[in-house]
């Protein structure tokens, strides 16, 4: 059983949890609570030791961790937006934490799942690095951090709304090189990474806050924020905040990859299916109704960078809003259909496939993310000074030519974030095989490659695989 550690994202509760004992209760008896506490320590807080006498929590702090504050995240650049008006809030910023006033509007950076001074490290009970980096929109109460703002505890300046767009950098700092997939607390407006791969990757994201269900008591053991999801039997919220928060995996995923949730308690990304036919698992969980007791309906956002796309999936991004499916699996229930929306780097930051799901009832569903096409066998191996090409295709034929086009994704470092593959060759095929020779120096050993086969006449999409040169 995994040891799990709590600590506080806005308002959801995450822990990292998996392969824990079933006896979650049936139902979870509700109560008109009193006024929903909204509190998180601050970024001064979050700092210390688990050993700092003035650490009242004694959780394990970023001075916990190799390289101390100096090498956790920071927040360098955060403007809040309301129509016209845009409010600096963070320029130029670092590791040192900004004098905030009361109502002035604040972040917190945490560490999750980090070991006890003296605990043992071990995968699934505590690390002595983060797998885990939470990040926190909220405001200043001068005690601590506050993070509703539909009913903030003091006045808030500027004015945080569902309307009010958070334009943010991040600087991954020393933890760059782990990043691998993000949950958005909010609705994902904008997504932009640099330096993926390199300890100074960092985000630009513009998100709006979202309404996440508030639950005082959860069950006794709590599937609603497990790794992976396994249960969350919660009837009736006890309240709705209105949140801001993010929240980067470091543990191994599909690189650069984001998405988000609304009325939704947790969000969790899992890669899965085969080399040949990849998936991505995207799970929520939520209360099944409001605390008004009218449905829970919640919102997924998955956006799919260009480079998930054709390195996970070996797609082309233009090809991307024909070529996927998404099921539902998990908990039963409904939701609106799946629509699939290109976006570009000039209007969205990045280029890629955003895939939305609204009207999702809870409490786990499991969306199952997967290509359309069939796979195809294909082999390619170097030979002398060519390298030899052979694919088996199935409809294409004298009646109903094809053109294959072969991309090289280069060696295997570079393909895990090459966005633009080079264009090696084109070719017409008439026939249920293709067969042909490149040079060894445009597509040499080792390197990945990506085959597209289209019907000539129509440009339909039939194919679309990867393959390594052996």
């Amino acid at each position: 059983m995994f040891t799990r550690r709590w600590s506080v994202i806005g308002v959801a509760t995450v822990a990292l949890a998996a392969g824990l004992s079933s006896g979650v209760p049936t139902t979870v008896a509700h109560a008109d609570p009193a006024p929903a506490a909204d509190g998180m320590p601050t970024q001064t807080q979050t700092d210390l030791s688990a050993l700092d006498p003035s650490n009242s929590m004694h959780s394990p702090g970023w001075a916990d961790v190799a390289g101390g504050v100096a090498g956790r995240p920071y927040v360098s650049e955060l403007t809040i937006i309301n129509g016209d008006v845009s409010t600096p809030v963070i320029t130029n910023g670092d590791t040192t934490v900004p004098t905030t006033p009361v109502g002035g509007i604040a972040t917190v950076i945490a560490p999750f799942n980090l070991c006890q001074p003296g605990q043992t490290p071990a995968p699934g009970s505590c690390y002595t690095s983060p797998n885990r980096v939470g990040l926190t929109v909220g405001y200043s109460t001068g005690s601590n951090t506050g993070y509703n703002f539909a009913a903030p505890s003091v006045p808030v300046t500027p004015t945080v709304d569902a309307n009010t767009v958070i334009d943010m950098t991040v600087n991954l700092n020393t933890l760059g090189s782990k990043l691998s997939w993000t949950w958005i607390n909010g609705v994902l407006l904008y997504w932009q990474t640099a330096n993926l791969g390199e300890n100074n990757a960092t985000v630009h994201v513009k998100f709006r806050p979202a309404v996440t269900p508030h639950v005082t008591q959860f069950p006794a053991v709590n599937g609603c924020t497990a790794t992976p999801m396994f249960n969350c039997n919660i009837p009736r919220a006890d309240a709705e905040f209105l949140s801001a928060s993010l929240f980067f995996s470091l543990d191994p995923g599909p690189t650069g990859a984001a998405f988000a949730t609304q009325n939704a308690i947790a969000g969790l990304l899992l890669p899965g299916g085969t080399a040949a036919a990849p998936t991505l698992d995207i799970q929520a969980s939520s209360s099944h109704t409001k605390s008004d007791g009218t449905p829970q309906l919640g919102t997924i956002q998955a956006f799919i960078p260009a480079a998930t796309l054709l390195n996970l999936y070996g797609i082309l991004p233009g090809d991307a809003t024909a070529a996927f499916t998404t099921t539902r699996a998990g908990d039963p229930g409904s939701n609106d259909a799946p629509t699939y929306t290109p976006w570009t780097a000039a209007a969205n930051g990045t280029d890629g496939l955003l895939v939305t799901v609204t009207g999702i009832t809870f409490s786990v569903p499991n969306y199952k993310l997967a290509g359309r096409l069939g796979p195809i066998t294909s082999h390619a191996r170097v030979v002398k000074k060519a390298t030899v090409f052979v694919a088996a295709i199935r409809g294409c034929s004298k009646r109903r030519s094809c053109r294959a086009t072969v991309y090289d994704l280069g060696p295997p470092r570079s393909s895990r974030l090459a966005a633009k593959p080079k264009n090696v060759l084109t070719v017409r095929l008439q026939t249920a095989v293709l067969a042909l020779n490149v040079r060894a120096s445009r597509l040499p050993k080792g390197d990945r490659y990506l085959l597209v086969v289209r019907v000539a006449k129509s440009r339909r999409l039939i194919a679309s695989t990867l393959g390594t040169v052996r």
